[in-house]
């Protein structure tokens, strides 16, 4: 790939900053210019009552700092509507055709929950473009972009980070910051080989690269790094490899590092790529399915009588589906996808699987009320309990044959074929 200037140079081409006027907002205005490639910034201010601005002045102030800078600036002053003011900003970002939002908030510290309705959180976690965030005190002196803190799930660089590790910057540095969590596999040398591929394939034009690798909490390890190494600023992708097969808007690890890192943050919103595999898991891979299922009655595998069906992103498992073998039946259980993985279809796939692997026999399931129309599109329909074959119908023996008032269906697939 072409690894010259062009490409950071306009990454950040049209910069949003919003402001409440205060002189914490200012800050991203004041500090815009050493962002790469920005040509354009829109000030956008959201007002909260009706009638005049009790004065311009602050926005006057923030619209000269960034003419000082050699950028071009548009003022937006948008009267209330009675949308809340983090909808209204993102809104006009997306109007404006913006690259980036750059917020300057007063302590990093108000990031610290994300559902706290803090303007500048709310806009941080469920915004779809790069987020730069600076704090008015904090980011250990320097330009922004002076020394770099890019932590790394060992993966290529996605093209924004290589953009601006590339960027020419005459004694800048970087650290690419590997943490390995204790308990997940790889060693410190496993960590660093790969590390240093990884910089090795780097083209920097005057910025020194080195490697680190911690073990440890990641958002803790993250933070006490960029004190230790006085990062000018944070880059981070908005939603990591471990996250990015669930549907939460920012990732564990970035949601914790904006809650306790002390220089600007850039939340770059880079896509990420998964392979979703499907497939019956391997007898030695139930440990797997039993992780899953740690929160669905903590079930345990039985190799003996079990096909389990996995879901994999990547290499991580997200969904299961349970067909055992009874001496008189087969029952399907434990079909279970974890919260975090949630709402991304998941467990129909999983069900996909194990009902055209097992269409050639009778099955049945005790399924939760609310799940019987979902069941009802595999084909299984509502029995009464008496019509279970007597080992599956023990099963829910603590119900006292109440099977309603357990909330739960007993349900029946007459074998047959299966048709997506």
């Amino acid at each position: 790939m072409d690894t010259g200037s062009s490409e950071a140079k306009f990454m950040f081409t049209k910069v949003l900053i919003p402001t409440d006027l205060s002189p914490a907002s200012a800050v991203a205005a004041e500090r815009i210019g050493e962002v790469p490639g920005v040509r354009e910034v829109v000030l956008f201010h959201a007002r909260v009552s009706a009638g005049p601005l009790p004065t311009d002045e602050p926005l006057r102030r923030m619209e000269d700092q960034v003419r000082r800078q050699g950028i071009a600036v548009e003022v937006v002053v948008a009267e209330d509507d009675g949308t809340p003011v983090p909808e209204r900003i993102l809104s006009a970002a997306s109007r404006a055709g913006a690259d980036l939002i750059a917020m300057g908030v007063r302590d990093q510290g108000l990031l610290r929950n994300l559902f706290s309705g803090n303007v500048a959180a709310t806009v941080l976690r469920d915004a779809r473009i790069h987020v730069l965030v600076v704090p008015r005190s904090g980011g250990g002196g320097g330009p922004l972009f002076a020394r770099l803190l890019v932590p790394t799930d060992l993966a290529a660089p996605a093209p924004e980070v290589r953009s601006i590790l590339e960027e020419p910057a005459a004694g800048g540095t970087a650290v690419l910051l590997h943490v390995l969590e204790p308990g997940r596999g790889g060693t410190e040398q496993e960590a660093a080989d790969r590390l240093a591929a990884l910089k090795s394939a780097l083209s920097p034009a005057g910025r020194e690269i080195r490697g680190m690798v911690r073990t440890g909490s990641p958002a803790r390890i993250i933070c006490a790094v960029a004190d230790e190494i006085s990062a000018t600023a944070v880059i981070i992708p908005r939603v990591g490899k471990r996250d990015a097969p669930g549907s939460a808007p920012l990732g564990s690890v970035t949601a914790g590092v904006v809650g306790c890192v002390k220089p600007p943050v850039l939340v770059l919103a880079v896509p990420i790529h998964l392979q979703i595999t499907t497939r019956e898991l391997r007898r030695e891979e139930f440990a797997l399915a039993e992780e899953v299922w740690t929160d669905y009655h903590q079930l345990k595998a039985d190799q003996e009588t079990d096909r389990i069906f996995g879901i994999f992103a990547d290499e991580t498992l997200v969904s299961v589906a349970r067909c055992r073998r009874h001496p008189d039946g087969y029952e399907v259980d434990g079909v279970f996808t974890p919260v975090r993985f949630r709402g991304r279809g998941y467990a129909r796939k999983a069900m996909d699987a194990l009902v055209e692997a097992c269409q050639h026999d009778t099955l049945y399931m005790h399924s939760v009320r609310n799940l019987v129309d979902f069941y009802g599109t595999y084909g299984f329909v509502s029995i009464p309990e008496s019509d279970l074959p007597p080992s599956i119908r023990a099963r829910f023996a603590f119900a006292l044959g109440e099977m309603e008032g357990a909330n739960v269906q007993p349900m029946r697939r007459v074998a047959g074929r299966f048709r997506k």
